[in-house]
């Protein structure tokens, strides 16, 4: 494939919109699906010989670790997320992070009624590995957010600062072994969910911060406050 077909290709793909706004409860704006031929969906078709092309180039961009099926099931899982009227129900918009690369997903959830992060917009990013769905995907929250279980320390053991990383042990379970026990058929979709319900709940039993879990232990009030003040701060929509 020559260069001047792979612009071609390229200009072809979807161009992502801003991530939605609005209420908890009502279908968010989101972005557009990116357009499969074999969905029939999206306002830019691709024909089989871009689709053909498009799937060389990935492999391309992956190695040799990828393959045809990995790329189509992405694909079909895409356009189901986008179409998911439960996932709408929590406020999940979805979208890619690169136009062209379809293994890094870009996802924005509402922020919940009656929560210390209510009226926040937070934005995470999901990577897919190449052997995907032998190995289940990443999760990681892009802004900030006052919470025990996600990541944003000032400094870790190893000096680096927090990255958004969750701690969950379905998340942890399913990047690393592809499945989870006792939750048969675990995917994105599940995935999301038990993130939302990180904003109702914190676990005390696996905090990244100490000094965050003794306060939240010693005053739940501070805490929300706290919450309160980076959702305005890190979150606003």
């Amino acid at each position: 494939m020559n260069s001047n077909m792979m612009n071609m290709n390229m200009m072809g793909m979807m161009n992502p919109n801003n991530m939605p706004m609005g209420q908890m409860g009502m279908q968010p704006m989101g972005m557009q699906p990116m357009p499969m031929p074999t969905m029939g969906m999206g306002q830019m078709g691709m024909n089989n010989m871009n689709y053909i092309n498009y799937m060389n180039m990935m492999k391309m961009q992956a190695g040799n670790n990828m393959n045809n099926n990995t790329i189509m099931r992405l694909s079909k899982e895409y356009q189901l997320c986008n179409q998911d009227d439960e996932l709408k129900q929590i406020g999940c918009s979805f979208g890619l992070i690169n136009e062209n690369d379809l293994f890094k997903w870009r996802v924005t959830i509402l922020g919940p009624k009656d929560t210390p992060y209510e009226g926040g917009l937070f934005t995470v990013n999901i990577f897919f590995p190449n052997n995907y769905p032998k190995m289940g995907a990443e999760f990681r929250f892009v802004n900030k957010i006052y919470h025990l279980n996600v990541d944003w320390r000032e400094r870790r053991d190893d000096g680096k600062p927090g990255d958004g990383h969750i701690c969950l042990t379905s998340l942890n379970e399913w990047a690393s072994t592809g499945k989870v026990k006792g939750k048969k058929g675990y995917g994105v979709k599940q995935a999301l969910f038990d993130i939302f319900y990180l904003f109702f709940t914190q676990g005390i039993e696996s905090p990244y911060d100490n000094n965050l879990a003794a306060l939240y232990q010693r005053d739940k009030k501070q805490f929300n406050e706290n919450a309160r003040k980076w959702t305005k701060l890190y979150a606003q929509c």
